[in-house]
């Protein structure tokens, strides 16, 4: 068995299914801008035909296949907030019609997860993200920068212990 393999398993189970879910999700949502379906349709048939191959990858029996589908139907039910929160958080001079497709779903799905999955630490939804966009081949100090400068906003108090409000010290 090679470190690769030794390493993978290590990582619990429950993690490993929510890591599949965010590539399942990036996968769906890349294909779905170039493919104009229904999108209960295309779940449907991503989680029967690509689903299984991802667990495999992931050396799980299966994704976390609700948290696929919260990703995936919050990105289309809150897009227009999510392209504002990409658009606020790209540098100067950078328009989100300027992101290859593979960035802007990559930032979607992510931005996604930090706005309505509150559970999943910031940094965490940062670094799962900049993995994928490497296995992408993006630029994942780019993705990285986004991300973070997105968290910020999203989630002040998290991102930013010290501008804490003091009543939120003792919730």
């Amino acid at each position: 068995m090679n470190d690769d393999v030794k390493k993978q398993k290590k990582i619990p189970v429950p993690m490993r299914q929510r890591s599949g879910a965010r590539i399942a999700a990036v996968q769906l949502n890349f294909q779905h801008l170039f493919v104009q379906s229904d999108l209960q349709t295309s779940i449907a048939e991503f989680l029967t035909h690509y689903a299984p191959q991802i667990a495999d990858d992931m050396l799980v029996r299966e994704i976390d296949d609700s948290y696929f589908q919260q990703l995936v139907l919050g990105c289309e039910i809150h897009h227009d907030f999510i392209e504002g929160i990409i658009s606020k958080s790209l540098g100067e001079g950078w328009r989100v019609e300027r992101l290859s497709k593979a960035d802007f779903t990559i930032l979607q799905v992510a931005i996604c997860e930090l706005k309505h999955m509150p559970q999943t630490p910031a940094k965490v939804v940062i670094t799962e993200f900049s993995g994928i966009s490497d296995a992408y081949n993006s630029d994942v100090s780019f993705i990285n920068a986004v991300l973070d400068k997105a968290a910020r906003e999203i989630r002040p108090s998290e991102m930013n212990p010290s501008e804490m409000n003091p009543s939120e010290i003792n919730s």
